[in-house]
């Protein structure tokens, strides 16, 4: 396995799916692929509409799907076997069925795009977003398992959060838990890539139930939940993590700059106005691509991965989405390292 560390600091490591890479598992399209390291050391990523054929919208149409491999930020990743009832095959986590244009008096669910993965001890957890036409939410809900990514069950009812929440603010996660404090951290915001971010907790014991979720606003914690992001930013897909030194990297899709960005925090609560968001991967034509360069036209995603780094060149590891709306392909995910620096004394970030 080539150790990307000493191959160049920064750029595209590899593409991650694609024909000849992914098509085996039925996965010659597919998109996100946030991830996590399970208990057992494998690599967990999981993926949204995915399909068997060589564009969008041909072949077998599922999501959201799981790959299993080995890799992280320092070494390229490659998937060994899939999650769900088959192994050899990325077959949909739960049964649906998916409706294109269900209408929105009907009961058909469209699609169901998986937020991000989350691990606390020897369990994960997925937050899913389920769609009445797309961009339609209707409700997200949340996932269990208990072996590595292999199965999964639903929590429950009590997990169920209506796509009105805090104002629509709550439909699109990302968390990660803190060891110290013992808090699993949520930022959210909606599927429309129009608003801000709002910051929530729960300890882990009370995932499954939406009561007990408590969100930041006016310098607490409490029932509400106010945006933390300055006026002005919006956000799309989101990935918050903390690294092993302790530091929280916040980002994803910087919808409002066409651009991956990232803040990196010592504390969640922190100003955001006061911390500047680092952009190492920008948005592009197709024209002007440079995926040495972290030029990618029409980018989406931005995961973090495990094992990043702060202050190294090339340190932290993205996987990023592309997809061509026009054609229907590309429509892939990559693997890619970028530097972010790490916060500087007074709370905000080396740029």
């Amino acid at each position: 396995m080539v150790d990307v560390r000493h191959v160049g600091s920064v750029g595209k490591v590899k593409d991650l799916t694609g024909p000849g890479i992914t098509d085996h598992f039925g996965a010659a399209c597919t998109d996100l692929g946030a991830s996590v390291q399970a208990a057992d050391g494998h690599l967990v990523s999981v993926f949204g509409d995915t399909f068997s054929g060589g564009r969008v919208g041909i072949g077998d149409w599922r999501s959201p799907v799981i790959l299993i491999g080995k890799g992280d930020a320092t070494y390229p990743i490659t998937y060994t076997h899939a999650g769900g009832s088959d192994t050899r095959y990325a077959r949909q986590l739960w049964h649906y069925q998916h409706r294109p244009n269900p209408g929105l008096l009907r009961r058909g669910i469209s699609t169901v795009i998986p937020s991000d993965i989350l691990r606390v001890g020897d369990s994960l957890y997925l937050h899913a977003i389920v769609n009445r036409g797309f961009g339609n939410v209707v409700w997200t809900e949340i996932w269990r398992s208990d072996d590595n990514g292999e199965s999964w069950r639903n929590v429950g009812d009590a997990a169920k959060f209506p796509a009105g929440l805090y104002g629509g603010y709550a439909q699109c996660w990302s968390w990660d838990y803190d060891p110290d404090d013992g808090w699993v951290y949520v930022v959210s915001t909606g599927f429309q890539r129009n608003k801000g971010l709002i910051l929530r907790r729960v300890r882990p014991e009370h995932i499954g139930d939406l009561t007990r979720y408590l969100g930041w606003a006016h310098g607490r914690w409490g029932t509400e939940a106010a945006v933390i992001t300055p006026e002005g930013e919006t956000w799309g897909e989101l990935s918050l993590r903390r690294l092993d030194c302790g530091t929280w990297v916040l980002g994803g899709f910087l919808s409002s700059s066409y651009a991956l960005g990232y803040r990196t925090l010592d504390s969640l609560t922190a100003d955001l106005r006061d911390v500047p968001v680092q952009r190492p991967v920008l948005g592009c034509t197709w024209e002007d691509e440079d995926h040495d360069g972290c030029r990618v036209a029409q980018l989406y995603g931005g995961y973090v991965l495990p094992g990043s780094r702060l202050g190294v060149p090339g340190g932290v590891g993205l996987v990023v989405s592309q997809w061509n709306t026009t054609r229907g392909w590309p429509y892939r995910v990559m693997q890619f390292r970028v530097t972010l620096q790490g916060p500087a004394v007074d709370g905000s970030s080396d740029a």
